[in-house]
């Protein structure tokens, strides 16, 4: 990771800092600065300042990056395009989704409706013997 830039901070918390920036744990961070009390140190406003401006200069880094990794795909798919290269042309594409995301997972939500609440709840009162017997395909005979 680039030096970072001096904020006025003590040696310690410039420590510390860096320490949290390179992914240590509070309390790891807080030893390699030489302070056994790591949430102290995470408490100080001028600390937790200074941990947003490198994180916001960091993710500015990366979107420049990512747009440059962009542009450099879209140049191959279109030399690929004049050299008449569809399974290049779609690869590129495909690389392009993946970097914006578009292959992520769906995210799916089961909602418990009270009728299928009431379902769970009479199998759970079941005995085990009963339970089998479903498993197996017997019928049951309400008793």
């Amino acid at each position: 990771m680039a030096a970072r830039k001096k904020s006025g901070l003590l040696e310690s918390q410039e420590v510390y800092v860096d320490g949290i920036l390179q992914g240590l744990s509070q309390t790891a961070a807080a030893a390699a600065a030489g302070n056994s009390n790591g949430s102290a140190m995470a408490s100080v406003t001028r600390v937790q300042e200074e941990i947003a401006r490198a994180r916001r200069e960091i993710e500015d880094l990366t979107l420049l990056r990512r747009v440059d990794i962009i542009d450099g795909i879209l140049n191959g798919i279109k030399q690929a395009q004049l050299i008449g290269d569809p399974a290049n042309i779609i690869k590129g594409w495909v690389e392009i989704g993946k970097i914006l995301g578009h292959y992520a997972p769906e995210v799916k939500h089961m909602v418990v409706t009270n009728s299928q609440a009431r379902i769970r709840t009479k199998y759970e009162a079941l005995s085990d013997e009963e339970l089998l017997a479903i498993a197996e395909g017997k019928e049951i005979i309400d008793g």
